[in-house]
C-alpha cells in the first residue's frame, strides 16, 4: 500500500522531532524489514526512529520472556502477544483517514512502553508484582448469569460458562471469554463512566478492574468474601468462591 506524499512528509518531520526517543539514533531499526513494509502501521513504525527502537526492544523483551516459560505458559504468552499486536492499529487509529500522526505516534509509544514493562515485571523477569487484591485470588465458580447479552450467539456463549471455574492469580490469567494475559494488573476504578456489563450502579469502592497492557479485560464487583460479579463484554456473571 502506497501512502500519500503528505502523510510521508508529516511522518518524516515527526521522526526528526522525536528522534531523541531513539537515543538520537536516526538509523534505529524495528524488528522487521522496512524494505518489505506495506501496512500503514509498519510504515509508520519505519518512519519514526523512536517507534522503530521500541519495536525492536519489545521483540527482544518478548523473546526473553518466552524463553523463561514452557508448555501452557509459553502458549498463553504467544497468544497474548498475537492479540496485543493485532490490536495496535485499531487502538491507536493508525488506519484512519486522515491519520493524526502526533496522536498515533504518542499512542503507539505508550502501548509499546507499557508492553515492555509487562514483559519485564521484576528483577527475575518472571514474577508478577503483588496486586494488593489477595481476597480475589483463587478459584471461583460461575454460578449464574445476572445479565445475558442481547445477541443470541453471545448469549449462548455466556450460558456455556455456567459451572466453569475461573482462576484469579497474579499472572497469568485467562478470562471467561478467553482473553489471556501473562501479567494482569488489578486496580480500583474510581473514575465515573461506563463499565463492562453495565456495572455502573455499584460504587467504585467495591469494583476492581483487570487490565492487560493498559487495556481493560473485565470488571469485578465484590459483593461478599464468597460472591463476586464479573462484567465481561456485555454479560454479567455471578461467581461463588470455590472451596
Amino acid at each position: 500500500m502506497v501512502l500519500k506524499s503528505a502523510w510521508l512528509l508529516g511522518a518524516a518531520l515527526l521522526a526528526l522531532a522525536t528522534s531523541a526517543d531513539a537515543q538520537d539514533d536516526e538509523s534505529a531499526e524495528p524488528s522487521f524489514d522496512c524494505a518489505t513494509a506495506t501496512a500503514p502501521l509498519e510504515e509508520l513504525i519505519c518512519s519514526d526512529p523512536g517507534l522503530a527502537d521500541l519495536d525492536r526492544k519489545l521483540a527482544e523483551s518478548y523473546q526473553a520472556a518466552l524463553a523463561t516459560r514452557v508448555g501452557e505458559a509459553q502458549m498463553l504468552l504467544r497468544e497474548e502477544q498475537r492479540a496485543w499486536a493485532g490490536r495496535r492499529a485499531a487502538t491507536c487509529a493508525v488506519d484512519s483517514d486522515p491519520i493524526e500522526l502526533g496522536d498515533a505516534v504518542g499512542c503507539l509509544s505508550g502501548l509499546y512502553r507499557a508492553r515492555i514493562a509487562e514483559l519485564q515485571p521484576g528483577e527475575d523477569g518472571n514474577a508478577a508484582p503483588p496486586s494488593g487484591y489477595g481476597w480475589l485470588m483463587g478459584d471461583w465458580t460461575v454460578a449464574a448469569i445476572r445479565k445475558a447479552p442481547v445477541d443470541p450467539r453471545r448469549s449462548d456463549v455466556a450460558r456455556a460458562q455456567l459451572g466453569r471455574t475461573m482462576h484469579f492469580t497474579e499472572g497469568p490469567v485467562t478470562t471467561l471469554i478467553g482473553a489471556s494475559c501473562s501479567f494482569p494488573r488489578y486496580s480500583a476504578e474510581p473514575a465515573p463512566g461506563l463499565h463492562f456489563g453495565d456495572l455502573g450502579e455499584y460504587p467504585a469502592a467495591v469494583m476492581v478492574r483487570l487490565s492487560c497492557v493498559g487495556i481493560a479485560l473485565l470488571d469485578v464487583v465484590r459483593l461478599t468474601d464468597e460472591k463476586i460479579l464479573i462484567g465481561e463484554g456485555d454479560a454479567v456473571f455471578e461467581l461463588d468462591r470455590r472451596r
